[in-house]
Order: structure tokens, then sequence, then C-alpha cells
């Protein structure tokens, strides 16, 4: 399996995917605010790796620390406030620091610092491997789905899929979210080719999504966000499946900018569309997604292409990060606990709660 972050002897080491497919580039540091910074540039990226990121981070800046323990509150505190600054929509970065936050509440009263320290150690690496085992939880409940809704098709051919930026092993960790589901669902001969879009303007389908499938030996196609209607319109797509970087209470899943729009074409043309994702996702504290915060990122990501040039330095960019894809457009929402179907504000609240 691709080797995305790993942590080892207070060293954090992780692929740099702003350089794949063309170059694979891992990157070792013991400075959290290299960790922080590739967080924000999408070194790293995806909301469940982004989580399990986090934690490591975390555990830099303590490592860092040389003072005692009386002055550890206060420099724990405003290292969890910086890397919690890094991302403001992936809800999973702010699950993570809670986690790590949680151990220090439990312990610090008690705990010498180098044991607290063994302890936060050890939820970093917990947080991780939640993340893998998530995923193929997830994978499982997704392909049960499918032959629910699927059942009378498949009993004559399998099904093509579409899928929006990267849900693999480089963003969750595991065998993937929404991209675990459709490779468990391809060894089980569920699938004939998958239909990734390129994912504008930082092409995370192009590059990344379309590399894992080729690294898989699984049929696929890359297409330009704009064609999947078109597809759906002359029968190419039988459904589609994205992850999601923030879920609430009532369904509305947030995730890389031109999600909403496959949801909508999907809509019309009577097929099935459903988020993958770890129940860490869901956020039940917010009721719509009108109160998800949106990042709205650097204008010279539209403007250049990989450094090249692509319009005037002057051109205005509006450059959303994410859209919300609102919960009536979404069949099912499928987590390591269960698929949820239906009644989103009583399904999410159970997996998150039960």
């Amino acid at each position: 399996m691709i080797d995305a972050i790993s942590f080892k002897n207070g060293t954090f080491r992780y692929l740099d995917q702003r350089y794949l497919p063309l170059k694979e580039l891992y990157v070792e540091t013991q400075n959290y605010l290299e960790a922080i910074e590739a967080i924000k540039t999408l070194a790293v990226r995806g909301a469940p790796l982004i989580g399990a990121s986090a934690g490591y981070t975390v555990m830099l800046g303590i490592n860092a620390y040389q003072g005692d323990k009386a002055g550890f509150p206060a420099y724990f505190a405003n290292l969890v406030a910086e890397v919690n600054a890094s991302r403001p929509t992936a809800v999973n970065l702010f699950f993570a620091t809670k986690k790590m936050e949680a151990v220090y509440d439990a312990n610090f009263e008690a705990d010498s610092l180098e044991a607290l320290v063994a302890k936060m150690t050890d939820m970093a690496y917990k947080i991780h491997n939640d993340e893998i085992d998530n995923c193929d939880k997830i994978a499982r409940h997704g392909v049960e789905l499918l032959k629910q809704d699927f059942a009378d098709v498949l009993k004559s051919r399998k099904l093509n899929v579409l899928t929006h930026c990267n849900t693999g092993t480089l963003a969750c960790c595991g065998i993937g979210t929404a991209l675990g589901v459709i490779r468990l669902a391809y060894q089980e001969g569920l699938i004939e080719r998958v239909i990734t879009a390129e994912s504008r303007p930082l092409l995370q389908g192009l590059r990344l999504t379309a590399w894992e499938l080729e690294h898989d030996g699984i049929p696929f196609a890359s297409i330009s966000d704009s064609s999947s209607a078109i597809l759906m319109q002359r029968g190419m797509i039988d459904f589609a499946v994205t992850g999601a970087d923030r879920i609430v209470a009532n369904g509305d899943s947030a995730n890389k900018i031109g999600t909403y729009a496959h949801a909508i074409s999907a809509k019309y043309h009577g097929l099935p569309f459903y988020i993958a994702a770890p129940v860490s996702t869901i956020d039940i504290t917010m009721a719509e997604g009108s109160e998800i915060p949106i990042e709205e990122r650097d204008a010279d990501e539209l403007r250049k292409i990989f450094g090249t040039q692509v319009a005037t330095p002057t051109t205005p960019v509006v450059n959303y990060a994410f859209d919300v894809t609102p919960g009536t457009l979404i069949r099912g929402i499928i987590t390591e606990k269960e698929a949820v179907v239906g009644n989103y504000n009583e399904g999410l609240a159970r997996v998150v709660n039960g």
C-alpha cells in the first residue's frame, strides 16, 4: 500500500502530494511548523489524512518543548491553536486535536510530563490506525449498499462510477473512503470502469486518483469536471461516490469544489449520488450546510497552473476550495458504522452518538 504518512522516532514523514504523479518526493521533518505548512499548502491533504497528520503535528510540537511542567499548559494551548488554524473546513483536523486535548485534560494533573507525552503519542498513533480501519469498514458498507441499489442491473452487467477529487490512500490513510468503496467493489466484480473528474484547480482527480487507480490496475478514464453531465446523459455513468470534508446534521456535505455540480447532474439523470466518509467527518453541532466555513484559497491557484501563468496577474478570481452538496441530493452517507439512508438528522446522530 502507498505510504502517505508515517511517524517514527519523533520524525513525521509524508509523501508530498504536490509533485505527484510525476515525482514521488518523501519529506521528513521534526519541526511542527514545517508540518503545519505541509497541511496548509496541501502537501498532505484529504480530510482523514489531515486529521492523522494533525495528531502527529501536535506531537512534533510537544517534542520540541523544553520547558518545565508549569509552563506546558500555555505552550500546549498555543500549539493546538496553531494546528487548528491550518485548514478551516476539514473537521477531521479538529476531531484529532480534540482527541489530543482530551488526553491532556485527563492526565496532566496526575502524570509527569514524560508520562503525559507517552500517552499523547499513543493517541496520535491511534488516530492514524483508526482511520485505516475505518476505510475497510466504509468499503464493506458501501459495497453492500451498491449490491442492494443495483441488484437488478448487476444481474446483466457491471457498473461505471464517477468520483471527484482524491479519496484513496493519499487522502485517507487506508484504502480510502469513496475510493475504498470503489476498490472493494471492483475486487468483487461490480465495477467496469471508474470515471475520475480532474478536480480543478489543483487537479487531485487527474493527478492523484488516476495515479492510484493506475497503480492498482483498475480501468479508468479521466475527464474535465464539466464533462460529467454529458457522460450521464449518454449512459456512461451509473452512480457517483465522493468523500467529504464536513457533513452536518441534515446531511449537507462539504467536499472539493465541483462536487455539488456532479450531484445536481446525477439527480437530474436519476442516478444515485453517495458520500463515503468516516464518522469523524460528521459535525452534528451544525444544523445545515450554510454554517460550514468555506475556505477561499489564493487566486494564483487559478491564474497559474503549476507555476505557468495562464491569466494576467490582475485577473479577478473567486477561488472557493469547497462547495456544499445538500443532503436532499445524496442517496446515502456511508460511514464505518453503517450506510445511513433516509432521515439524516436521525441517522447521523445515531452513528455519532451510538
